[in-house]
């Protein structure tokens, strides 16, 4: 496995943020990350659910939910033991909780952090006007 495609919510701005930082992160294999409803994402995986996280590897192999935010951090340098300690039966049913409270609420702590998803970005820069020159 070479490659990770991770399908995002782009219109949560959790999911954007967490986006950006997985981006930064130093990582074991390749992270493509990619809103899941792109049109790329529906003409390489069709079917797929646009409404929660789904890892896809270069082999074929789709997690989804918790199973995805564990693959995620099973990926990057610095997270691969708290990987594997997640995934231990002793930690995993907390996990599993933890990450579903989150994806829940995911719009709603967007909105409490103010943080922005693309499409909002993208309507307040539409919005902006630019001021045209005058013509001499």
């Amino acid at each position: 496995m070479q490659t990770l495609y991770v399908l995002y919510d782009a219109r949560c701005g959790l999911c954007t943020q967490v986006r950006d930082w997985l981006q930064t992160q130093p990582a074991y294999v390749d992270l493509r990350l990619l809103p899941s409803d792109s049109d790329e994402v529906r003409r390489r995986f069709p079917g797929l659910p646009s409404d929660e996280l789904v890892v896809v590897s270069d082999s074929g192999e789709v997690w989804f939910g918790e199973n995805a935010f564990l693959v995620c951090l099973w990926a990057l340098r610095a997270y691969r033991e708290w990987a594997g300690r997640l995934a231990s039966p002793l930690l995993r049913p907390m996990a599993r909780q933890a990450f579903e409270a989150v994806s829940r609420n995911r719009h709603g702590v967007s909105g409490l952090l103010r943080l922005k998803s693309e499409a909002e970005l993208k309507k307040k820069l539409n919005e902006v006007t630019i001021p045209t020159c005058p013509t001499q």
